[in-house]
Order: C-alpha cells, then structure tokens, then sequence
C-alpha cells in the first residue's frame, strides 16, 4: 500500500522531512512548507543554490529555470516506473511533460534516466547536460552522468561530474558518499591499468583524446607532441606509441613507424592495430605515405579500461 504524504494525505510521500521527523511528504508539501529550519536537507540545500543562481544569472524576465510540484510530482511518478522496469510507459509519460515543459530541470533529467537505464548512454548524456545547464546544482543529474560516461569508458568526464557532486553536495549526503564510492572505484582501476594517480589518469586521457583529434585532422606534428605527452605520464602507453607509428606513416617516415610499432608491440605482442599498420607499411615503397586514418586505437583504449574493471 502506498504511503500517503503526512500533511496532505493525498499524493504520495517520497521525501522524508527532516521537521517530521523523517515522515514522508510529497513533493508539492515540501516545496510549500521549506523554511530554513529545513538546513541540511537536500532539497532545501538545492533550493536555496537554486534561488541563488537565479539572482546571480537573472535574465530580462527575472528568471533562469522554472519549478513546478504538480510536474516534479508527475516526475516521480514516472521514475517510479522506471524502477518497476516499465521503462515504455515512463518514457512516454516523460516525453508529454517535456513536450510541455522543457524548461524544467527535473524533467530533462527524468529523460536522461530513462536513455541510461535503455542503455543508451550517449543519449542520457545530452538530457543530463541539459538538466544541469538550466540547474547547475541538480546532484542526481551530475552523479548520472558520471555514471553514463563511466559506462562509455570516459573516464575524463565521469571524474568531472562525480567531482561536481562533492563540490555541491553537503559531505554526509548518501549522493555525495556514493560519488566518492565511484571516485574511489574509478583511482583503483585507472592505478591498476596504468599505475597512475586517477588525477593524472584524467590528464593522461585527455591529452590522447587531443592528440588523437589532431591526428585524425592530420596535423601530425601536435599529434606526435600530444602522444609523446602522454608517454610522459605512462612510458609504456601501447596505444600512444602505435598511433605515433600511425602519425610517422602518414608524413612518410617509414623508419620512426616501424619503431614506434615495434616498441607498441614489445608492450603489447597480441596489439592488433599495430601488428595491421605495420603490414601496411611493409607494403610501401620507400617515402611512401599511409592513408586512412584508423581509429580503433581509440575504441581500443577505451576497452582496456573495461578490461581492467573486471
């Protein structure tokens, strides 16, 4: 039977209010009674940095963001589905209210939930960003997307957003504890896979994310200071060295790709990517340029990472 809430009786109680002593309200009454003898509870903490961000960032109609309890009520409801597992029924009951209300953070990240829990992690991404542009501090919205990338093994933009949560978040919150749980989870594989802090582990893959887009601009010169870069953090960084056999071949120096593979592959002996490029090279003839670049050195790193969770 469902919990009615305390002061109404008549929706639902999903919050615990801390002036009830943990009796559960909905969230209409808990956005009608909110006072400041609520300090230390979520939702009053992210209403009070609600208000002020909207003073700070006021545009010409005086507001950034809208909050609506019959729609964050309605919101509820839907994630409530969602953790039944009817994910089809969610869904459209989310997309009529962001037909309606688009403007409402809590809407766009009821969407991204429903993405993640499809497995479509790319998707979730682009809702949760929009749920933290109109809310930067929507902790719900940060610690899933952090959970999205972890899941596309982008592990520069999970540690940015789990951040995100601890900065905002009050220490003792279950949702900060639980960002510093993935935080932890995510510097014991980067130091088991790398032997890096998880700090220079974000550094490292982002300088190879750099370099690699500037290879696939062919500007190779940036690439091969971008992946030297990284061998700077991690001297024996397999996909670096191949990829600066790649950058090698395309300017045509035959002699530096065969080392930069060669040294891929004493790291690596089973590196699929350079034991392909460097048959490819054998096949030139002398000042001969490779073409077409490759990039399943990138989905390669990524699924190191993977490998390295289990």
């Amino acid at each position: 039977m469902k919990e009615k809430c305390l002061i109404c009786s008549k929706d639902k109680g999903r919050r615990e209010c801390k002036l009830k002593e943990e009796a559960k309200i909905c969230s209409r009454c808990c956005a009608e009674t909110r006072k400041p003898d609520c300090g230390g509870c979520l939702h009053y903490v992210q209403s009070e940095k609600y208000a002020v961000e909207k003073i700070k960032n006021a545009g010409p109609k005086g507001f950034i963001a809208r909050i609506d309890p019959e729609v964050d009520e309605a919101v509820n409801e839907a994630l409530e589905l969602v953790e039944k597992g009817k994910i089809a029924k969610a869904e459209k009951l989310i997309k009529d209210l962001l037909n309606e209300h688009p403007d409402i953070y809590t809407v766009q990240y009821a969407m991204g939930t429903v993405q993640a829990m499809k497995g479509d992690f790319a998707d979730s991404i682009i809702y949760f960003d929009k749920s933290v542009e109109i809310f930067p501090y929507c902790l719900e919205a940060w610690l899933n997307r952090g959970m999205s990338y972890i899941r596309m093994a982008d592990i520069g933009n999970a540690v940015k957003s789990l951040q995100k949560v601890i900065e905002f978040g009050n220490k003792d919150d279950e949702i900060v504890i639980t960002a510093r749980e993935r935080l932890r989870d995510l510097e014991d594989v980067a130091y088991k896979s790398s032997g890096l802090t998880l700090n220079d582990y974000v550094k490292s893959s982002d300088e190879f994310a750099q370099a690699f887009s500037a290879m696939r601009g062919r500007d190779y010169d940036k690439a091969i200071k971008g992946f030297n870069q990284v061998l700077g953090f991690d001297k024996n960084h397999v996909q670096s060295h191949g990829n600066l056999g790649l950058c090698y071949a395309y300017l045509g120096k035959k002699q530096e790709a065969f080392a930069a593979f060669d040294r891929a592959l004493a790291l690596d002996p089973a590196y699929e990517p350079a034991i392909g490029n460097k048959k490819i090279l054998l096949s030139l003839k002398d000042g001969e340029k490779m073409e077409n670049i490759q990039s399943a050195s990138v989905e390669y790193y990524r699924e190191t990472f993977n490998s390295k969770k289990k």
